[in-house]
């Protein structure tokens, strides 16, 4: 290798480490709850701001948050991890990908 090429592999290298730093990766505060649901990123990644709870904002983007309400058993605006728990053992015991059940979806296509 000649000199430009060994300057050129540690400029782009000094220019990737901050980029790669900011990645997106395993978060072991956040991943070390041990009844994480893996279709959901799991109690412990939902609960961003560390508080023992999921609020409602923090659940709007998952595909159950319209069900808010319904599993927050004690109506106090936030998801405890007991209420979390109760959710994704219903899921998974119904087998449940967060698909709506009412049988709509359930006819084949029809033959044209």
């Amino acid at each position: 290798m000649n000199l430009k090429t060994v300057m050129a592999l540690a400029i782009a290298a000094a220019f990737a480490a901050p980029v790669l730093a900011q990645a997106p990766g395993k978060d072991d505060a956040k991943d070390s709850n041990p009844a994480a649901a893996p279709a959901t990123g799991g109690f412990g990644a939902m609960d961003r701001n560390n508080d023992g709870y999921i609020s409602r904002d923090e659940a709007r983007d998952v595909t159950w948050s319209n069900r808010f309400s319904e599993l927050d058993k004690d109506n106090d605006g936030r998801l405890s991890q007991s209420e979390f728990e109760a959710m994704s053992k219903e899921g998974s015991a119904a087998g449940d990908t967060g698909a709506s059940t009412s049988g709509a979806g359930d006819k084949p296509a029809r033959k044209q």
